[in-house]
């Protein structure tokens, strides 16, 4: 990949990898408060009043944010019970999208860093050259410029550690919330 490619493949991934991350925890966030208002808390005394509290704060935020009306329509709600059923499956892979975003962000601010690194290097060269009486152009120097591709399956903690770790502490949260 040249010099001018990489950088609009780094900026293109920083973007992508926005709006991954941000469409991915808006429907992982709808659907954990879409189970908040159909479950609440089971029980009596100060449970009642919790599980008051949790729906009409759920409910008041599903009516607070109609722009979101297709994340509230659409968003699978997990069923811890169920085991990996259909639901949970399409929440795990939304839930796993949120890390994606991220690091496909991350690849490309990499990317976009040696990029920056290689531009200053090559004209830290350039003006050296033309010190030492050498007739060098910048865009000769670019063109020899090759960058390689970069994955986002090298970000191990992003995209492996994160997702193992928070997803097994909301798996635990619903269970002690017997949801």
């Amino acid at each position: 990949m040249n010099y001018q490619t990489a950088s609009y493949v780094a900026i293109g991934k920083r973007i992508l990898g926005w709006i991954v991350f941000l469409v991915a925890l808006l429907s992982t966030l709808a659907s954990l408060i879409k189970l908040a208002a159909i479950k609440g808390l089971e029980g009596e005394g100060i449970n009642a009043v919790a599980n008051d509290f949790i729906k009409l704060m759920a409910e008041m935020t599903r009516q607070s944010t109609p722009f979101l009306n297709l994340f509230w329509h659409n968003s699978p709600i997990p069923r811890v019970s169920e085991g990996f059923v259909g639901a949970n499956i399409g929440f795990i892979i939304i839930f796993i999208f949120i890390f994606v975003g991220i690091a496909l962000s991350a690849s490309g601010l990499r990317m976009y860093r040696q990029i920056k690194f290689i531009r200053e290097s090559i004209e830290d060269h350039v003006i050296l050259e033309k010190a030492k009486g050498n007739d060098v152009s910048k865009e000769e120097l670019e063109a020899k410029v090759t960058l390689p591709r970069h994955t986002i399956f090298t970000q191990f903690f992003i995209l492996y550690f994160w997702p193992i770790v928070l997803g097994v502490a909301i798996y635990f949260a619903l269970k002690f919330l017997n949801w």
